[in-house]
């Protein structure tokens, strides 16, 4: 479940950054921008990774609060 947000995630933000660069294109004097907007897409690309990184943890504590919730409801049921 938690993959799916973060393909979600990954994808809007991938898309966010492509409509920019072709707004960026037909911008007058863009150089002023540049600057910027290497900054930002240097710091996107980090955020990016740390997202691929934490997939793994995410998709963990999913399981984790899935397996929580089955043995609350089995010790519900007990009591």
């Amino acid at each position: 479940m938690a993959s799916y947000r973060v393909t979600d995630t990954y994808d809007g933000v991938d898309q966010a950054m492509r409509l920019l660069r072709r707004s960026m294109k037909g911008m007058p004097e863009r150089y002023r921008y540049m600057k910027h907007y290497d900054e930002l897409r240097r710091s996107v690309a980090v955020l990016l990774v740390l997202l691929e990184e934490a997939t793994p943890w995410l998709e963990e504590t999913d399981k984790a609060k899935q397996s929580t919730t089955l043995a609350k409801k089995m010790l519900e049921a007990v009591h």
